[in-house]
């Protein structure tokens, strides 16, 4: 039902563009379940939850109640997550591309090791990664509807052939040194797991700059 789905979450798009959003992303997995896609919207305080949605200020109440039953027959299973960014450790180069392709890690840190770990991107990885050219990198921590004491990091692939070229901290700091980064989180992670997800410009809007941003 790719089809179904994705003609009825245009209107949904639309209906929060014109809601005046500033932007909404939608990203498709390209490695891993392509069949998950991920939709993503800026909430400024939580207050701003506490009156109607959007779209059903556009819509109406019925003309969301009849959307939302006909895109829900189009999916499996649904889950809704609030996550707060973390700018201090990201990269947003004034005028870079924002690219098709970007490498999300999803990092489950070991119980009281968080401000390490969050020293240790700030401190290490981060500027490894302004070294080997990175343009974008966006952070988060997921605070409602995710795992405890998880960290979303993504960077922005200029293109899938960039894969080729190797690991970004290789590249950047040559192999010993790119050991000695790895090896300095090695304590602080519990888990992690990475994917590649694609940015579907037909399914994404900006009103102020990239989507990214």
């Amino acid at each position: 039902m790719r089809r179904e789905y994705e003609a009825f979450l245009k209107q949904i798009m639309a209906a929060y563009k014109k809601a005046g959003i500033r932007w909404f992303v939608t990203l498709q997995n390209f490695a891993g379940d392509t069949t998950e896609y991920t939709t993503v919207v800026p909430v400024m305080t939580f207050g701003d939850l506490d009156g109607p949605p959007a779209v059903v200020k556009v819509l109406g109440e019925q003309g969301w109640q009849k959307l939302s039953r006909k895109i829900d027959r189009c999916y499996t299973a649904q889950t809704r997550q609030y996550a707060a960014r973390q700018p201090a450790l990201e990269i947003n180069k004034e005028g870079a591309p924002s690219g098709v392709y970007w490498l999300e890690t999803r990092t489950l840190v070991a119980q009281g090791r968080m401000d390490d770990y969050l020293n240790w991107i700030k401190n290490d990885y981060l500027p490894a990664l302004q070294k080997a050219g990175v343009s974008r990198f966006l952070v988060s921590r997921p605070i409602f509807g995710g795992e405890g004491n998880e960290v979303v990091s993504s960077r922005m692939l200029m293109n899938l052939a960039e894969i080729d070229g190797g690991p970004v901290l290789t590249k950047a700091l040559g192999e010993a040194g790119a050991l000695a980064v790895n090896a300095r989180s090695v304590p602080l992670v519990r888990s992690s797991t990475t994917r590649i997800v694609q940015l579907r410009t037909d399914l994404s809007y900006s009103m102020a700059g990239p989507p990214a941003n």
